[in-house]
């Protein structure tokens, strides 16, 4: 379950195996609708007829390119040095693979280059299409309202020299790739169902010389859309898309730069680009694009949960990239629910999407929600607004967000000011959590902020008066003198005193000042706890079973990213930052060499588990090196 490379617009995203092979092809209005589904676009070479599909065995790097949203792949066959780029326009709905390939042999060499196309349209292969169109010299796929096209041009303005379409995984039909492997195609036209598709690219290369081509894929909605971009496919062109795309990522990473070493602020652009490769263009923010979850589990995380979108949103603002965190305050109003709290999760498109909340417990109707993914809305947008000053923007959300979510938050309270129950942040337990309590009192106070500010003093007590008693009421109800630090939930009416890395979230979200005796106890619990023997990091809780390896009484639960993350946003709280520091490197250590970042570490072998990317994880990361490079120069001074 590993991802590398993210490549998007808002539009399109593309993501690659470790086998450098397009898995994962979203593309609608909204980046939705993966029209691969994990299956493989595989690339072969041939070099001299003696042919290979590219795979990680050959690959000598893959990574981004610079500091830009291009990836950049090396790899050699029988003498051929080959450096490919892979980007999504800026623009325009257009993949591109910019190949350039150095022929050290000695000799000349004859080069052919075979590319498969393995769409399942809207995610299925039924009643797909794949044909040979001569107008664009290449391969549609198509079905409905979703077209693909693809083809090749050279240094010399050639295209394609062969095709071939066919049935894929029919009876004994494996599919058209297998075609490839003797060199030639079959020239097939067209083919009904389940369908790919090869391209053949041949070229000559002279010794000690280099050559060089592009491959595309164009999409659409219908056959127009292809038409209007295949009109100005020339050399030109694309080398404008090249430049104009390169370009654009190596400013839009340079806005604001944490100033730290050459790996860290290189990891953290990266860290930018995939977070922003999530983001479509209507403000949605998806967890993750990996989609190999599917295979286990029949759904995936490709869905918005406001709790991941809202903490990714902060890390592009505070990095100077607002127009991610803008789109996703005002898609929000429309998400809402007309009781003022956000649904668990939503599609791309901003429709609720599917949940396994449910809407009755014990005989009882609840609300199936998580609160801190109302909560974390409100306090995002404040930060937003706190930072930049963004009046006219924010003007519009205080009555049609902030006011009906801060509504909503000091109504769903029980006697004593604590939150109601709702579902905890790790969508297992129901019942008053920690880090429910900690997100609701910053959004509270973030309302009472956001009251002040437009004049509503009555609103503001109101909303500051709520958050005061319910930070209080969690001292008296969650902290025990005998166990020394503050329990992680209510269930049932009953404490639970399991050690849980979101407890965290008392002093990372102001609600308890960091250097508080109460606070410094159950942080050195979670230390003492949750670091993972022999792997370090830190897991979510004790005796974590989601997604273990194996049962060990050694390992209390796989590591993940953002905990670990979060205990190093803790430690620069209370000014110890070489702890943070040797946090934040056992993070980095366990990125993909791309600056992708995992949900979890395997605890035996260190490799990236359960989905890869996650994006809340790569936000994660930018937010504690913003807030040490912060603390850092602070110190300095």
């Amino acid at each position: 379950m590993v991802r590398y490379i993210p490549l998007g617009n808002g539009k399109m995203l593309l993501t690659f195996d470790e086998d450098y092979r397009i898995v994962d092809f979203y593309f609608s209005e909204t980046a939705s609708g993966n029209h691969a589904a994990g299956h493989p676009f595989m690339y072969g070479v041939s070099v001299d007829d003696n042919f290979k599909w590219i795979d990680r065995n050959q690959i000598d790097s893959m990574d981004y390119y610079d500091h830009t949203m291009v990836g950049t792949v090396n790899y050699s066959s029988d003498g051929i040095n080959f450096e490919n780029k892979d980007f999504v326009d800026i623009y325009r709905n257009v993949y591109v693979r910019f190949i350039t390939i150095s022929n050290n042999s000695g000799v000349k060499k004859n080069v052919k280059l075979f590319f498969h196309q393995n769409f399942y349209i809207y995610g299925n292969d039924i009643g797909d299409t794949a044909a040979f169109y001569p107008e664009f010299n290449g391969i549609l796929h198509y079905k409905e309202k979703r077209y693909f096209m693809a083809s090749t041009i050279d240094q010399n303005g050639k295209s394609i020299d062969q095709y071939a379409t066919g049935v894929k995984d029919v009876g004994n039909l494996k599919g058209t790739w297998k075609d490839a492997e003797d060199n030639e195609l079959s020239m097939n036209p067209v083919s009904i169902g389940s369908v790919d598709s090869v391209l053949r690219h041949s070229f000559d290369i002279e010794a000690e010389s280099k050559f060089y081509l592009y491959y595309y894929i164009i999409a659409g909605e219908n056959y127009e859309d292809i038409e209007e971009i295949s009109m100005d496919i020339n050399l030109e062109y694309m080398e404008k898309l090249n430049r104009r795309t390169t370009n654009y990522w190596e400013l839009w990473s340079s806005k604001v730069l944490p100033g730290l070493d050459s790996e860290t602020n290189a990891i953290f652009r990266r860290s930018l680009f995939i977070v922003k490769s999530h983001s479509n263009s209507i403000g949605a923010i998806a967890a993750s694009c990996d989609s190999d979850i599917l295979k286990i589990s029949h759904d995936g995380y490709y869905y918005m949960w406001p709790r991941d979108a809202s903490i990714a949103a902060y890390a592009l603002s505070i990095a100077g990239h607002t127009e991610s965190g803008r789109k996703f305050f005002s898609m929000s109003t429309s998400l809402m629910s007309g009781k003022g709290y956000m649904y668990h999760k939503y599609n791309m498109d901003g429709s609720p999407a599917s949940s396994w909340l449910p809407h009755i417990m014990n005989g009882k109707e609840i609300y199936p929600i998580q609160e801190d993914e109302t909560a974390l809305l409100i306090y995002v947008l404040w930060e937003y607004f706190k930072k930049y000053n963004d009046i006219g923007f924010t003007a519009p959300f205080y009555e049609s967000i902030v006011i009906r979510a801060a509504e909503f938050m000091t109504g769903f309270v029980d006697a004593d000011g604590l939150p109601r129950e709702s579902f905890d942040l790790w969508e297992e337990r129901y019942g008053i959590h920690a880090y429910t309590v900690s997100t609701t009192f910053a959004a509270l106070k973030a309302a009472s902020n956001f009251a002040g500010v437009f004049g509503d003093q009555a609103l503001s007590r109101k909303y500051s008066d709520a958050a005061d008693r319910m930070v209080n009421a969690f001292d008296q109800k969650f902290y025990s003198d005998e166990y020394r630090r503050y329990a992680r939930a209510i269930i049932n009416g009953k404490l639970d005193f399991t050690v849980d890395s979101a407890l965290s979230s008392i002093a990372i979200f102001g609600m308890k000042n960091p250097t508080d005796s109460r606070v410094l106890s159950t942080m050195e619990a979670i230390m003492e706890k949750l670091w993972v023997n022999g792997s370090g990091g830190i897991a979510r809780y004790e005796n974590d079973n989601y997604m273990r390896i194996r049962e060990d009484s050694n390992i209390t639960g796989n590591p993940w990213i953002i905990t670990t993350l979060w205990m190093a946003r803790y430690y620069i709280r209370i000014g110890n930052l070489e702890k943070s520091w040797s946090l934040i490197e056992w993070v980095k250590s366990h990125r993909q060499k791309s600056g992708i970042f995992s949900e979890q570490i395997n605890p035996y072998t260190g490799e990236p588990h359960s989905v890869s990317p996650l994006v809340w994880s790569n936000a994660e990361f930018i937010i504690a090196i913003l807030e040490y490079s912060s603390a850092y120069r602070n110190q300095k001074d």
